[in-house]
């Protein structure tokens, strides 16, 4: 079994795709700092659940002075189809088709509001490589308990990049098989203090999950 992260695992998170975003906004008058101190307060709700989508950051950002649907529709600009497949990594659908190959299950889970990520997974037609899809908006713990609890399978990889999460996952589930895809926003520091083994790209993923199985 597989078990594998969207955002910064698949897909270029940051900085590629929050980039195209901030710039979307200049030319409304939305500094880059504006949009990052924005989209902190647009990330979460009240109860800790991750709730962002393009519609509350126009909001928040309406809160500052901003027309709510230029804003909007500079957001919608960056989440159109053809513009998101430019945020895919070079070796995204090649890594995918080679763990298919395996015959084994394949599983997304993705953190964030659920809409807002089936959007981009939709749009770039990546459903088709997963037997089951998961969205959680506050942790994948509770994902990964249903899906291990009847799983006899040693041989369960999750592949993903935050270590925070990564390393909890690992402390609730030893028996799961961590490969990390190094994210820039985190040290690498922050990687090999944890032991475990982490690669720059999907290729050397693969190539390492080759060896391992």
């Amino acid at each position: 079994m597989f078990i594998i992260d969207f955002d910064d695992t698949l897909f270029n998170t940051r900085p590629g795709f929050r980039d195209a975003r901030a710039a979307a906004l200049a030319p409304l008058g939305i500094s880059d700092e504006l949009y990052q101190k924005t989209y902190h307060v647009a990330r979460n709700n009240e109860n800790g659940q991750v709730w962002y989508n393009n519609r509350r950051h126009a909001q928040v950002l309406a809160l500052e002075g901003f027309d709510e649907e230029k804003v909007f529709a500079a957001f919608e600009s960056t989440t159109h189809p053809e513009r998101l497949k430019e945020f895919l990594f070079p070796d995204t659908i090649w890594f995918l088709e080679k763990l298919k190959a395996f015959n084994e299950p394949m599983i997304l889970l993705s953190l964030g509001e659920e809409e807002f990520q089936y959007q981009k997974v939709k749009a770039l037609d990546l459903e088709k490589y997963f037997d089951r899809v998961f969205m959680v908006d506050k942790t994948k713990i509770q994902v990964l308990v249903e899906l291990l609890k009847n799983v006899s399978d040693k041989n369960v990889w999750f592949i993903n990049d935050k270590v925070s999460e990564t390393t909890a996952a690992v402390s609730r589930f030893p028996q799961l098989k961590i490969v990390m895809k190094k994210s820039p926003p985190f040290p690498e520091a922050e990687y090999e203090a944890t032991d475990l083994p982490y690669f720059t790209t999907l290729t050397e993923i693969y190539e390492y999950i080759g060896k391992h199985r």
